[in-house]
């Protein structure tokens, strides 16, 4: 089995465009978690509604661990789901995946910015950007309740406003210079 990197962070905080990238670069397969979740359970927000976040959270941390066993002998860099490492209900099974994610692979904590309200500001804006009818307050409340989670994860942290490419390249140069992990990258 091969060690996997995950990315992790807050919606909007440009895991899923800079996984892509970053992929390319390293010469891994990227799976991004919210997609796998539409396209072999149904859409989230749709699960949500009808089944409620507790089961949606249960199911996410289920599909992960399928993916996990069905890219075992790849080189895999995976996209979290903003919630999967950090939410206010079902600390059992957030536990369990940060277990996980430690037994499996590397994460990169991707962050606008270590500035609280820098990086709210950012993230509440692409969030409300992005064309799912979010409301600005949940969103507010939502990143509160996250963000100093989120600081204390991440075996590699990235607090960027740059680019996705310059992310990408800056996460590639870091993960090549630590002696612990070296991908080869293309």
């Amino acid at each position: 089995m091969t060690d996997c990197i995950f990315l992790i962070g807050p919606g909007g905080a440009g895991k899923s465009t800079v996984g892509k990238l970053l992929s390319d670069i390293l010469g891994y397969i990227v799976v991004d978690l919210d997609n796998e979740f539409c396209e072999r359970i149904i859409n989230i927000r749709e699960y949500i509604k009808s089944h409620g976040y507790e089961s949606y959270l249960e199911q996410n941390s289920v599909l992960l661990k399928k993916l996990l066993i069905e890219y075992a002998e790849h080189n895999t860099l995976f996209v979290l789901s903003s919630g999967f490492l950090s939410t206010d209900i079902r600390s059992d099974i957030v536990e369990d995946n940060k277990r996980v994610v430690s037994e499996h692979g590397f994460s990169v904590l991707i962050m606008p910015s270590r500035n609280y309200d820098e990086a709210m500001e950012c993230i509440v804006e692409r969030q409300l950007n992005r064309g799912f009818s979010l409301v600005r307050k949940k969103e507010e409340e939502k990143f509160s309740q996250r963000f100093n989670e989120y600081l204390e994860m991440g075996n590699l942290k990235i607090f960027s406003m740059e680019k996705p490419e310059c992310i990408a390249v800056e996460i590639a140069s870091e993960l090549g210079r630590r002696s612990a992990y070296r991908p080869e990258v293309k």
